[in-house]
Order: C-alpha cells, then structure tokens, then sequence
C-alpha cells in the first residue's frame, strides 16, 4: 500500500500522488527522525505545536528538496500565520528551519512570512 511521506496517509494500490500534500506516494513511510539527526541545539520548552511545525518542515524538504510554503504550514499543521510568528519570534527561518536542519542555501528569498 502506497503512503503520504508527509501526512502519513495510506491509499489504494495504483494511487501515485496524495491529493492533501500533493506530493507523490511512497511504499514504506520514513523513519522518523531522531533529535540527533536535528539541530545541535535544540532550544528548550518547545511545544507540541513547535515540533508540529519543526517536523512537518523537515518531512517536506527530505521530499521535495525545498522547505514548504508558509501558507502550506499553516495548511497542513493547524496553525495560523500569525501563531507561527508568536512560535518562532526570529523567524521560521532562523528558528524552524535551523532546528528542522534545513541547510541555509535551500531557502530562498521567497521564503517569508505573508
């Protein structure tokens, strides 16, 4: 059975592409990352929504090579623009992106706040 790498979905055999994520499917999900595999330095106190945000960014760039438009994010982990500004005050970039181990050349300019 075929699986969403991002939202984690399971679809019927010959379905290629998540409608949700728009993404293509894959045969087995991915491991879920390891907080080694993460930033060095991990700030402490953060939330179910930081590491909803954290995670969900890191999922999309392993597959597609690119972090995810911020209105994606608000989209596919509940949180609104303006709550994700409160989650991260820097930033996503320097914030999310940094502790998801996003490298900083895959985030273009493009990638801001609305």
């Amino acid at each position: 059975m075929p699986f969403c790498p991002l939202c984690k979905a399971e679809y019927s055999p010959g379905t290629k592409r998540c409608p949700d994520c728009e993404c293509d499917l894959v045969e087995e999900l991915p491991e879920e990352a390891d907080l080694e595999e993460l930033d060095e330095e991990v700030p402490e106190g953060l939330t179910e929504d930081h590491w909803s945000v954290i995670n969900f960014m890191r999922q999309y760039y392993l597959e597609m090579g690119t972090p995810p438009p911020v209105r994606m994010i608000a989209r596919r982990t509940g949180c609104s623009l303006r709550q994700m500004q409160r989650l991260f005050p820097s930033g996503l970039t320097h914030g999310a992106c940094k502790i998801a181990g996003i490298p900083r050349d895959a985030i273009s300019p493009r990638f801001l706040y609305p």
